[in-house]
Parts: structure tokens; sequence; C-alpha cells
């Protein structure tokens, strides 16, 4: 049986993972900022993590055994993720807004990247699980399992997870959606400010913490570590991004800097 509270937690998760992206656009609301970069960030997430990180991921984890190696599997992924979205805030960026160069359209492009990442993730998991764990407990899982054309050891595996996993971890599910999401505004802002100055160097810094990210996080989970390394990891990170997203209003505030390095032209 999957514990109530477990359920509970399950379902606190994914309310917080749709509350947070809603309560943003409602400030995107109050304050008159535009909403075309809050689309355009929902686009670029799902083209370049969704599809094209897709389509590579399909390629790659099938070609060979390196990924059984938990540092190279790890290192792909991460550098995987970095790339291919930051890259995609760049593409958006320069070339679907061109002229929204303020600190705001590096918010609203934020909320809507880390909106649907949050919905997709938080929201679509926490209704799979909740939805899993009642069969389960109805004992209606069974049937499923007896009907599935795919793998029904994979199943199986995971009825064991929601099962045996600690009600805590789907609690901080919900928690890390919501840091997640502090660090998605804050690399589109830094990337807008690459953009914004023509300094490839920001490009590659919000590359390399995003990847960097993912690399603890990925070897966490293969290496099986405690929770709370990767966990603890994103915590510090997002609570550093909040304090960016707050100072950097100033960046974008008639602070200039030298553009004859390093230069990103569209």
């Amino acid at each position: 049986m999957v514990s109530q509270t477990s359920i509970l937690f399950m379902a606190i998760s994914a309310f917080l993972s749709l509350a947070v992206p809603i309560g943003a656009l409602i400030y995107c609301k109050k304050k008159n900022i535009s909403w075309k970069p809050v689309l355009i960030g929902v686009l670029i997430f799902i083209l370049f993590s969704q599809v094209l990180e897709g389509l590579l991921n399909l390629f790659v984890l099938k070609s060979g055994s390196w990924t059984d190696n938990p540092y190279l599997y790890a290192l792909y992924g991460g550098t995987a993720a970095g790339v291919f979205e930051e890259v995609g805030r760049l593409v958006g960026f320069i070339y679907l807004l061109k002229k929204y160069r303020k600190w705001k359209d590096g918010v609203a492009y934020g909320i809507g990247h880390g909106g649907i990442e949050a919905i997709l993730i938080g929201v679509i998991a926490g209704i799979q699980n909740i939805s899993m764990s009642t069969m389960i407990n109805s004992g209606s899982f069974d049937q499923v399992i007896k009907a599935a054309n795919g793998d029904p050891a994979l199943l199986e595996n995971v009825r064991e997870q929601l099962i045996s996993a600690p009600s805590y971890m789907f609690l901080m599910g919900g928690f890390e959606r919501i840091a997640a999401f502090v660090l998605q505004i804050a690399l589109s802002i830094l990337v807008l400010y690459a953009v914004k100055n023509r300094k490839a160097i920001y490009l590659f810094l919000a590359i390399f913490i995003h990847a960097a990210i993912d690399f603890v996080a990925l070897l966490a989970k293969e290496l099986e570590w405690s929770i709370f390394v990767p966990e603890g990891l994103l915590l510090i990170v997002a609570i550093a991004a909040f304090v960016f997203i707050k100072r950097s209003k100033r960046m974008f505030d008639g602070y200039s800097i030298n553009k004859d390095q390093n230069t990103i032209t569209p």
C-alpha cells in the first residue's frame, strides 16, 4: 500500500508546481510585463529541451555501453541539458525577441521556460503518481500490469518505488520545482544580459551552471547518494539565483561593459 501521507505530499507537490508559475503570471499582469517573452520561453523549452534534446538522447543513449559509466552518463546528461536549454534561450532572444532587452523581459522569459518545465515535470508526474498510487491501493494496478504492452517488470518496479519511498521524498519534489523555477529565471536573465551586451562569456557561464547542477543530480541518482546532496546543492544555488535576480535589475538600468571581446551577434 502507498501511504496516505505519500499521496498527500504528491498532491502538495503538484499543487506547488502549478501554483508558483500561475502566481508568477499574475505578477507579470500586475506589472504590465509583456506576455510574448513568456510564450517564447514556453515554446523554446518544448522545442529545444523536449524535442531536440530528446531526439539526441534517443540516439546517444542507445549508441554504446559507455553510458553504463555513471560519470560519463552524468557528464553527458548535464552537458546536453545545459547546451540545449541555454542555446535555446540565446536563439529565442536573438531571433524571436529582438525588441525585448529589458530586465523584466528576462524575468518573463524565465517564467515561461521554468513554468512549463514545472508543469511537465511536477504537475503531470504528480498526477501520474497519484493515479498509480490509487490503483495500487485499490488493487487494480495488477490488472494494469497484466494488460501492459510494455515490460511488466518496469511497472512492478514503479509500484515498488511508490510503496517503499519515504513520504518526504514526494514533498521534496515540489520544493525542487520551486528552486528550479527560480534558477530558470536567473539563467534567462543571464543569457539576455549576454545578448544585450554581446558578451559570450555570460552564455558560457549559464551553460556551465546548468550543466553542473544537472551533472550532480544525475550522478547522485546513479551512485545512489543521499537525496539531500543534490537537493541541498539546488537549494543553495536557488538562494544565490534569487539574490542575483533581485540585484541584476541594476545591470539593465544603465550599467555598461566593454563590448570588444567575446561578442555575440545576431
